[in-house]
């Protein structure tokens, strides 16, 4: 795979796990946009430009990647991304869009869950699926155990 470089966006753990990845795989983070100080602690130790809004934002880069965000991004953060942008969502879509998505599987008795990597495009949860896996969901799942699957 080219290298590529990105921005990421979030404010949960699971941003640090992908963005591991990401540079494991000898791409580049120009900046990570959090309020969430572990997240800024971590990026800190790698010595990427960190940064509390996406309205700070100012140098481009191939992606923008969203993962565990639930704040919407404005054309202009969007602008930066040459490429475009990336979504990562806690459910399967198209069928649960928006928040709180294991809950909602849940409550509605679903048997299986997923999460989808999606274009950022047209709306919240809206864009062109990229990769999507499902699994199955447990008798005792709750709320929290669907979320950490997820």
């Amino acid at each position: 795979m080219t290298p590529f470089s990105c921005i990421v966006i979030g404010n949960e753990s699971l941003l640090i796990a992908c963005a591991d990845t990401v540079l494991a795989k000898g791409h580049t983070i120009t900046a990570v946009v959090s309020r969430d100080t572990a997240i800024q602690t971590w990026a800190a130790s790698q010595g990427l430009p960190v940064l509390a809004s996406a309205a700070e934002l100012t140098e481009p880069a191939d992606w923008l990647l969203s993962i565990a965000n639930l704040d919407l991004i404005s054309q202009d953060a969007l602008s930066l991304a040459r490429k475009g942008g990336i979504n990562f969502h806690d459910g399967p879509l198209p069928r649960y869009a928006g928040l709180n998505t294991p809950n909602w599987a849940l409550i509605e008795g679903a048997d299986q869950h997923g999460i989808t990597w999606h274009v950022i495009d047209g709306g919240v949860d809206k864009g062109d699926i990229l990769a999507q896996r499902h699994f199955d969901i447990a008798e005792d799942d709750t709320a929290y155990s669907l979320n950490a699957k997820c």
